[in-house]
């Protein structure tokens, strides 16, 4: 093989071009650094003429965005809620109530109707609960108030489904409320005289009690509570736009005979709270539901069946009279007072019937 010399020999016209060549090369250099030097004080004298435009015309700096406001806090109630998922403050009165109706009827349930003289109302009612069959209505019982006039007789319907009047020993709200001896069920519709479910959706508001409702107050009505500024809390009808409700008044709710025994106990705090309403002649139906919760930890559950549920305006009743709302609101805080806490649960479930 060739030296690499002789395969690339030298000649007078190789050594011009080479020459050319770097001669260009050279100029291509220089051409480049002048025009990055000339660049750099362009840019310096541009900035340096808008330093000093800015400060000849004193151009303000621009403005910070203003912060979002914070939220405001919501107000911190005086009286506490319940830490503890379930409680009961007399453990072995609780656990006697539970056992003392395991043999009554699981599969039938009884109405708890109390009246005080309104024999419209009462008459208009029964005729159309007892107007259709109920296949697992086992009993009608009427809580008889009217203390100065003898109940109508005992009857049975037309479906078979009997009727019996329970006189009361004194015109008191705790009356609907007692865990009647006679009834044969282990669950009980407490209801007024003036509303009520209609036949053909009764049976499946109990059928739902049975399956998802058993430790809690199960019904139509539903009722809020809140925290006002001052940290009292607040009874009040729950807004449309809100979802959350804490109780189910007991004007129209299915409850198990258990947690009626236990309310009409020798428990401390619920004998107090029975020696309250008596007092007061109200808040019964808020009682029951703080003793449902504390002692299970759930909140109420809201039903409804196919056709709304029936409701009377009467002309005169307790929630007819001027401040009715506050009332209860004090309720509220003053059984709080007595159970050390605030029992009730915020739920948000809600069953209504033909609906998915």
């Amino acid at each position: 093989m060739l030296p690499y010399a002789s395969r690339f020999p030298l000649t007078k016209e190789s050594l011009i071009a080479s020459v050319r060549n770097r001669r260009m090369g050279r100029s291509s250099a220089i051409g480049l650094a002048l025009f990055v030097t000339a660049s750099f004080f362009l840019v310096v004298l541009a900035l340096a003429h808008t330093i000093a435009w800015r400060a000849i015309v004193q151009i303000p700096p621009e403005p910070e965005l203003a912060a979002e406001p914070s939220a405001t806090p919501l107000p911190v109630p005086r009286i506490g809620t319940c830490h503890a998922k379930s409680h009961a403050n007399s453990p072995d009165i609780w656990k006697a109530s539970q056992r003392k109706f395991k043999h009554l009827m699981d599969d039938r349930f009884t109405i708890i109707l109390q009246t005080y003289h309104r024999p419209d109302e009462l008459n208009g009612t029964l005729s159309v609960i007892l107007g259709e069959e109920v296949p697992s209505l086992h009993e009608v019982v009427i809580v008889w108030n009217n203390l100065d006039e003898e109940p109508p007789a005992n009857f049975v319907s037309v479906y078979g489904v009997p009727v019996r009047y329970r006189v009361s020993p004194v015109n008191s709200l705790n009356q609907k409320l007692v865990p009647d001896p006679k009834i044969k069920t282990q669950a009980v519709l407490l209801s007024d005289d003036d509303v009520y479910y209609w036949p053909q959706d009764l049976e499946w508001v109990f059928q739902t009690w049975r399956r998802f409702g058993r430790k809690s107050l199960t019904g139509a009505m539903p009722r809020c509570v809140d925290v006002g500024d001052d940290g009292e809390w607040r009874y009040r009808f729950c807004p449309r736009e809100v979802d959350e409700y804490n109780l189910i008044i007991t004007n129209l709710a299915f409850s198990h005979m258990s947690f009626l025994d236990y309310y009409s106990s020798a428990d401390p705090i619920v004998t107090k709270i029975r020696g309250y309403v008596d007092q007061h002649f109200n808040c019964e139906d808020i009682a029951m539901n703080y003793v449902h919760s504390r002692l299970t930890g759930e909140g109420p559950l809201l039903v409804h069946g196919n056709k709304a549920w029936f409701s009377g305006e009467p002309k005169e009743g307790i929630s007819r009279k001027k401040g009715h709302m506050e009332r209860r609101s004090q309720c509220l805080n003053d059984f709080a007072e007595l159970f050390g806490c605030m029992p009730l649960v915020n739920e948000t479930v809600r069953m209504e019937r033909g609906h998915w």
